[in-house]
């Protein structure tokens, strides 16, 4: 991940609030420098710490999806701002002079962030509203592109780009709108101002809805603000938003957007191949036990997948060992963080679920397996290139998960370009890779 820079930092730079514009009231104190600014009003989308009344709730047209319903101006970056904030990255120090001066010499706008809440659809194909956050560059003179962020695993309903202190929202406002592009950057359905009680974790198609409607609200919020698109569409996600970027590109390649043209998607350390993900991650305990964090996400899919389908199990202890069975629904209902799920969560998945479950869901044969099959991101060939940037000492979403996608796709004539990045893992190889983006979204 990005590392965050603080306001003590900040003021050692030589900057002040003036080249920070934030359009509602935020929280004093250190705290993450852009991801403080980013959401400077926790409120915008539903977030609000209750301290004032919650706002009226726009109607949701029925049968539509994609229409914008609200917007609110969180705050305007200076580009001295920004350029300051690209320096202070510590993932910079890995990177040849030129290229870091080659890259700081691309942030020429200042940028704008918008929350906005639209209209999607839920698992039962129901309207839903959803949130996003869009980066917008300032005065850019001409048409411009157009990149999808698709954020990691969220537990919490407000630690996501619309809401609340979130870091991935860094890297997009730097690297891509500072450069001059528009950066729409969906919260999912069960997050942010979302009315859907729960996120459904790795589902193909909410995801990929939610993606997609997004990018049709963000298209009349670019028109609404005089922002001329020039047609190219590139879509980035990382972790879940990874296995996400990949949903999105599926879905636009059967149901196109007209404004928008798909050059490239990249996952970074996604679970494209969640089949073989499971597997992988069920059939051996990983070899950082708790850190990995697989047990929460093992946990997080087959509970999700039972609030989608209702089909995986009658009783949470069908599937889960006790204690973990009934405490599930309090686990992932939104308001824990991943910290704290992970310490009420055993070391390895393994010792998560029940041994017939283990054995019926690794084989193939339950119907937990039958719905991680159902959910397949990669049993279509990309008809754009699809790219897998991925460390190799991952021991959180495997890096043999990437292979396996490859192959896959290969014995179907298909490609998939994977960058590896040698001894990174699930966190470190983020930067790496998301300077590639920069480089390869041209």
């Amino acid at each position: 991940m990005f590392s965050r820079t603080t306001f003590g930092q900040l003021a050692t730079l030589g900057f002040s609030k003036q080249d920070v514009s934030v359009k509602r009231g935020s929280k004093s104190g250190p705290r993450a420098l852009l991801a403080l600014l980013l959401t400077g009003a926790l409120s915008a989308c539903g977030g609000d710490n209750g301290s004032n009344p919650p706002a009226a709730q726009p109607q949701i047209p029925t049968g539509t999806t994609g229409t914008l319903l609200r917007t609110t101006e969180l705050s305007s970056l200076s580009v001295p701002y920004l350029k300051a904030v690209f320096e202070s990255l510590p993932e910079l120090a890995d990177l040849p002079g030129p290229q870091r001066d080659a890259l700081a010499a691309e942030i020429q706008y200042g940028v704008r962030l918008v929350a906005f809440e639209y209209t999607t659809t839920g698992p039962a194909g129901e309207a839903r509203k959803a949130s996003a956050l869009a980066m917008l560059p300032t005065a850019p003179g001409a048409s411009v592109a157009t990149l999808v962020y698709m954020h990691g695993t969220s537990t919490k309903r407000d630690f996501i780009p619309s809401v609340g202190d979130y870091d991935e929202n860094v890297a997009p406002a730097v690297l891509f709108a500072a450069r001059g592009r528009l950066v729409v950057s969906p919260d999912y359905l069960g997050l942010g101002a979302s009315d859907l009680p729960y996120h459904p974790y790795l589902h193909r198609d909410t995801l990929a809805a939610a993606g997609r409607d997004a990018l049709t609200a963000g298209i009349e919020l670019a028109r609404r603000n005089s922002l001329a698109l020039d047609g190219n569409l590139f879509i980035a996600g990382y972790s879940e938003g990874g296995f996400a970027a990949a949903a999105l590109q599926r879905r636009l390649q059967q149901a196109p957007l007209q404004a928008l043209g798909l050059r490239s998607t990249m996952s970074i350390a996604g679970p494209l191949d969640l089949p073989a993900g499971v597997n992988s991650v069920l059939s051996a305990d990983p070899v950082t036990g708790r850190d990995s964090g697989r047990s929460i996400y093992a946990a997080f899919t087959v509970w999700s997948y039972q609030r989608v389908y209702g089909d995986l199990y009658s009783q949470a202890a069908e599937v889960f060992d006790a204690p973990y069975a009934d405490q599930l629904d309090a686990l992932f209902g939104g308001t824990r963080s991943s910290g704290e799920i992970g310490a009420a969560l055993p070391a390895s998945p393994r010792m998560l679920l029940t041994a017939n479950a283990l054995t019926a869901t690794i084989s193939g044969s339950n119907q937990i397996a039958a719905r991680i099959r159902g959910n397949d991101v990669i049993d279509v060939n990309p008809a754009s290139p699809l790219i897998s940037c991925h460390g190799t000492l991952d021991d959180t979403v495997p890096y043999s998960i990437t292979v396996a996608a490859r192959e896959r796709l290969a014995a179907r004539g298909a490609a998939l370009t994977v960058l590896e990045q040698d001894g990174k893992d699930h966190g470190s190889a983020y930067g790496p890779c998301m300077f590639e983006a920069v480089r390869i979204f041209r």
